[in-house]
């Protein structure tokens, strides 16, 4: 919002100036009840580890025997087999299909094993006890609460339609931001009423202060929210993993699963990470023994996971020594093959950006078929891989998660005395939109510069401002007419 002086001297100001502040009037009324919500809804998120930790302790844990002498202690007897543990979560859950495999992080800790699609939603997760093999219990997915939070938070739990008001929402939080940059910039500069509030300036220009000078320090947390959780947006996040790709600054195609094709005789991916590994998977193709079931496995319709008698899958036990020969560090989950086809894939815990790392192994032979680390990835996804863990608060710890905290507190503040201040002063039953002359968009260089850049980045704010451009310069028409009759 405008400092003190420059209020009172609104209609005399430039175009331009008028303009910026009838979009920054119309954004905030439409922006801060979603901001408001986001912010609660996203403060609440960042805590999930913590959350989740104590809610699910006793399935995330192994329990301590109570007693000792002929029950020794399981924490000191070497776990089971991943292969065994995966059969008793099996054999206890006979009509689910496992997709992946989550083994112990530490010692004390439970293997987790999920039953249902690998990346979609309606999973299963069946913890057990990689000493005893006992089953500690089941999470659904649907009744998670944090997974709820989750989205509550991105789709208002409205589907595609509350995903994109979400975001139609955070994409207008730009111009936001933006426009009250223009707005309070101080002209001429000074630091109180910019950086620091005025508190003996009377009530209005303090209110004023305590909108604008919070904004101020928190643009640039603000902007970083926003661009990260674009990233997960349906039209915003796929158009920029576009441009990404475009520009050649996106993931390799390798580090999908679906990339790959397990077979007997090789189908060996074309990124691998060194020329060793190349010349061994050439090696290995070579050698293998002629498989006479290949055709009839490619024929197979992929579903259904049970191993082929005739060519049996290797084991977990050697999937996960194949993660320490490759020095990947724990945690990692290992998805299971989901066909005659499919691959072992190894995937380190995504809230590990600096040490991410895709495996996908031939499921029979063993022979790596791409090995992908953070190191790989270009600009565009390295930012989205350490932007969405910033976003959720787990890419520094407690730190992150207090600073995201406070932004969300402060945007909260924003949204409030945004709106307080509107609403002491409108007249009673006026909406009291500031006055632009003649139209919502004044035509100014460094105006269309900024516009034409946001509009690249975010394609529904740019669909939405041409609707508004069309519907004002409607309006604009029939006033004209109005007052020359």
């Amino acid at each position: 919002m405008p400092n003190e002086n420059q209020n009172l001297k609104t209609e005399n100001a430039p175009a331009l100036y008028r303009a910026v502040w009838r979009w920054h009037f119309f954004a905030g009324l439409f922006v801060a009840p979603f901001a408001v919500f986001l912010a609660v809804t996203g403060a609440l998120y960042l805590w999930k580890p913590q959350f989740e930790e104590w809610k699910y302790r006793n399935l995330f844990n192994v329990p301590r025997p109570v007693s000792s002498g002929a029950q020794l202690s399981a924490l000191n007897a070497q776990p089971l087999s991943p292969d065994v543990q995966l059969t008793v979560a099996r054999t206890a859950f006979p009509k689910l299909n496992p997709s992946q495999f989550i083994p112990a992080a530490r010692a004390g800790r439970s293997t987790e094993i999920q039953f249902g699609a690998p990346y979609g939603r309606g999973k299963t997760s069946v913890f057990v006890d990689p000493y005893t093999g006992v089953i500690l219990g089941q999470i659904d997915d649907a009744t998670r609460p944090m997974r709820i939070l989750h989205d509550l938070h991105g789709t208002m739990l409205a589907g595609l339609p509350g995903e994109i008001i979400i975001e139609l929402a955070a994409s207008w939080a730009f111009v936001l931001i933006v426009s009250g940059f223009y707005l309070w910039w101080p002209r001429p500069s000074t630091v109180r009423g910019f950086l620091l509030p005025r508190f003996g300036a009377g009530r209005r220009a303090l209110l004023r202060d305590l909108h604008a000078v919070p904004a101020v320090w928190l643009s640039a947390f603000t902007l970083f929210l926003l661009a990260t959780g674009i990233q997960w947006t349906k039209v915003g996040g796929q158009w920029s993993r576009t441009l990404a790709q475009a520009v050649g600054e996106w993931q390799p195609r390798e580090t999908s699963a679906s990339a790959h094709r397990s077979e007997l005789l090789g189908g060996w991916s074309p990124y691998l990470n060194s020329k060793a590994m190349a010349e061994q998977a050439a090696t290995v193709a070579s050698t293998a023994p002629a498989d006479e079931h290949a055709e009839h496995r490619r024929g197979k319709k992929d579903s259904g996971v049970a191993d082929d008698p005739d060519h049996p899958r290797i084991s977990l036990e050697r999937v996960m020594t194949i993660a320490i020969e490759r020095h990947v560090t724990d945690a990692y989950a290992i998805a299971l093959p989901q066909s005659p086809t499919g691959v072992y894939s190894i995937l380190t815990d995504r809230n590990r950006a600096f040490t991410r790392a895709y495996l996908h192994l031939d499921q029979y032979s063993g022979a790596i078929l791409a090995d992908i680390r953070y190191k790989d990835f270009g600009l565009g996804a390295k930012f989205m891989t350490y932007g969405i863990i910033a976003h959720e608060g787990q890419l520094f710890g407690l730190a992150n998660q207090i600073l995201g905290l406070v932004t969300c507190l402060g945007l909260i503040g924003l949204a409030v005395t945004g709106v307080m201040m509107w609403w002491s002063r409108r007249p009673k039953g006026q909406l009291a939109a500031p006055n632009a002359s003649g139209s919502l968009f004044a035509v100014s260089r460094g105006a269309i510069i900024i516009v034409v850049l946001l509009a690249t980045l975010l394609p529904l704010m740019a669909t939405s401002l041409v609707i508004l451009l069309l519907i004002d310069f409607i309006l604009g028409r029939f006033r004209s007419r109005t007052a020359s009759l």
